[in-house]
């Protein structure tokens, strides 16, 4: 990653061919993406979104020890609240350590490994549920990042550069 990425888009008129304007947008020191085929209205540039999380905020590691006497329940209440957290842009197993329901069953380790915030939200339904949390935190150099949003697809990068050729 931290490579550049240059895209061309084409503004068409709703219902036509027509071709009214053309792009060339400059990413610069990319750090992520996902890119779908699928039309756009818009292009959002966001310096606050739940994908810049672990770009903003320190990482933490998150471990407990205690015998979980429901795991589906855990596992249930941990996804609705990285949905909340999230907004559904992170897949919910991004900052765990492996298989959830595996790792809940050993009843100690290293649970999940992530931005502060999605590792406090974890910590609050691991205590609810008597799993004696503890966090160990890090202390990392953290760069401003930019998330583009266009429709379902994203890309997060250092910085933006739009130029108009058409």
């Amino acid at each position: 990653m931290d490579e550049d990425l240059i895209v061309e888009f084409h503004v068409f008129l709703y219902f036509t061919e027509t071709v009214v304007q053309k792009w060339v947008v400059e990413y610069k020191q990319v750090r992520d993406y996902k890119i779908t085929l699928d039309f756009f209205e818009d292009i959002e540039l966001e310096t606050n979104h739940p994908l810049l999380l672990e770009y903003l905020e320190p990482t933490h590691e998150l471990y407990f020890k205690g015998e979980s006497k429901d795991v589906f329940k855990i596992i249930g209440e941990l996804l609705v609240q990285h949905q909340k957290a999230t907004d559904k842009w992170i897949d919910f197993q991004h900052y765990f350590n492996g298989d959830l329901e595996w790792l809940l069953k050993q009843d100690q380790g290293l649970l999940a490994k992530g931005p502060e915030s999605i590792i406090t939200i974890y910590k609050k339904v691991l205590e609810i549920n008597q799993l004696n949390p503890s966090v160990i935190k890090f202390d990392l150099k953290l760069e401003e990042s930019i998330a583009t949003i266009m429709g379902k697809s994203f890309i997060i990068c250092k910085e933006v550069e739009f130029n108009r050729i058409l």
